[in-house]
């Protein structure tokens, strides 16, 4: 009987917070609503359905597509403990990248004109081939490991904190780590650590412990191949992991957050906030009118800028003539 309460729990959606309705409140509650929906709203598809979206107004999942490709191969590669046997795991790792990548075709709305199909595929074998140096280097195995972790706890009787972490493993002395992998171009510039201290929060709620250490790894840069830019720790040396501090005082925020979080979305009133940094990343951004009215305002802001101020000292410029006679 608990096992179906649990799964009707967690079918329902307004009962879980995951990290990106966070992240989306945060930044702007309509785009929350647009790509989530609400059983108050009908947005267009029905109560409860999400904004649809027009096809000329989609973006190209293609970065959506190599995110997942790398996903599925750290989840391989752990749960058939491919580590095992290092003389095959290059060979199957290749073998999952170009399955999942012409799966992913499938499941992803991609326009081949960012970047070639080749040069996509070349990323994820590549980053495929960086974890296994990243793994090796960085030791991120144990006793115990699990890729996709996933996690829901309640955070009291009225919902659940969710969130799935890329990599979850307990070394040899006992210490338990918990990894986010990026295949971000230019590590730390977008990555908000507080993702990884929300599932360090699911963590503590689900298993009763706070995970010892927190971090970022990033497929395209293990240490042999260092970006040329970066925005982690210019003073410490570039290893393809980026630690992220926790501390007691960000699981209480996080967990006040996840409260207000949850009463606002249950309140269903949900403003636009257009911020540029924000709506550049929201698929909604060309058919949001918050959004275009800001941008039309802003281009003649700069317009104005541009505009040249006559000189009254130079001929025509339609000022009258105060020479003395």
């Amino acid at each position: 009987m608990s096992d179906i309460k649990n799964r009707e729990v967690l079918d329902d959606p307004m009962r879980n917070i995951y990290w990106s309705h966070l992240k989306m409140m945060r930044a702007c509650p309509q785009q929350y609503l647009w790509h989530k929906g609400h059983p108050d709203h009908d947005l267009g598809a029905g109560k409860g359905k999400r904004k649809p979206l027009p096809d000329e107004s989609k973006d190209s999942e293609h970065h959506q597509l190599m995110g997942t490709v790398l996903s599925r191969v750290v989840e391989e590669i752990y749960d058939h403990e491919l580590y095992r046997d290092p003389k095959t795991i290059q060979q199957k790792v290749r073998e999952i990248v170009e399955k999942e990548f012409v799966e992913g075709e499938n499941k992803h709305y991609v326009v081949w004109s960012y970047m070639t199909r080749e040069s996509a595929l070349d990323v994820c074998h590549k980053g495929a081939q960086n974890f296994l140096e990243l793994m090796k280097e960085h030791r991120f195995l144990g006793p115990y490991a699990e890729a996709e972790m996933r996690m829901t706890p309640p955070m009291n009787k009225y919902f659940n904190v969710c969130g799935i972490a890329d990599l979850v493993y307990r070394d040899k002395d006992g210490k338990i780590h918990l990894l986010d992998g990026k295949n971000a171009s230019t590590p730390m510039k977008y990555e908000d650590e507080d993702q990884l201290r929300w599932y360090a929060l699911c963590f503590r709620l689900q298993y009763g412990v706070v995970p010892d250490r927190l971090g970022f790894f990033y497929f395209r840069y293990p240490r042999s191949n260092p970006p040329e830019k970066h925005f982690a720790d210019k003073d410490a040396e570039w290893t393809g992991f980026v630690e992220v501090e926790i501390t007691t005082d960000d699981i209480r925020r996080l967990g006040r957050e996840a409260i207000e979080t949850n009463r606002a979305i249950h309140r269903g009133v949900f403003e636009p906030n257009p911020i540029p940094k924000h709506c550049t990343w929201c698929k909604f951004e060309n058919i949001c009118e918050p959004r275009q009215v800001q941008k039309k305002r802003n281009a003649a802001k700069r317009g104005m800028g541009k505009t040249k101020t006559p000189d009254p000292t130079e001929q025509g410029a339609g000022i009258i003539d105060l020479n003395m006679k």
